[in-house]
């Protein structure tokens, strides 16, 4: 039986961390239409950290796609996401691998990729921008 597809959202303003979950089969430019649809909503978004679990994702998310996203994060973040991070959890080795991708379109921030959620979350809560994994 395959999951309903969609994306989903919390916020842990005490560590200052946006939680996205993908669930499903989900292609790119739709997984981050409902991520802009979201981060529209927080204010001043680019404070936070980004906590990405894609332990549950089906689908596949073209390079093309995220380099549209980051364009579009660059214009509102304007660099004030500086020393923020983004720990994403995955057991997929495509999504280990474009590790430097992420790290070339959101400059300001460091970025790690884990294998389950408590090593993210342990990393956010602990580590210096510059320990990524």
């Amino acid at each position: 039986m395959s999951l309903r597809a969609r994306v989903t959202f919390s916020i842990d303003e005490a560590s200052r961390t946006l939680v996205f979950r993908y669930i499903g089969d989900l292609t790119g430019d739709r997984l981050y239409a409902q991520i802009i649809d979201y981060i529209q909503t927080v204010e001043a978004p680019w404070f936070y950290d980004f906590l990405v679990d894609a332990r549950r994702f089906e689908g596949v998310i073209q390079s093309s796609d995220t380099e549209a996203f980051g364009r579009w994060w660059a214009d509102i973040a304007q660099g004030r996401d500086a020393g923020r991070r983004i720990a994403v959890v995955s057991g997929d080795p495509l999504i280990h691998a474009r590790k430097g991708l992420r790290d070339t379109i959101f400059p300001h921030r460091t970025s790690g990729v884990f294998d389950t959620m408590d090593e993210a979350q342990e990393w956010l809560a602990t580590a210096s921008p510059e320990a990524a994994a």
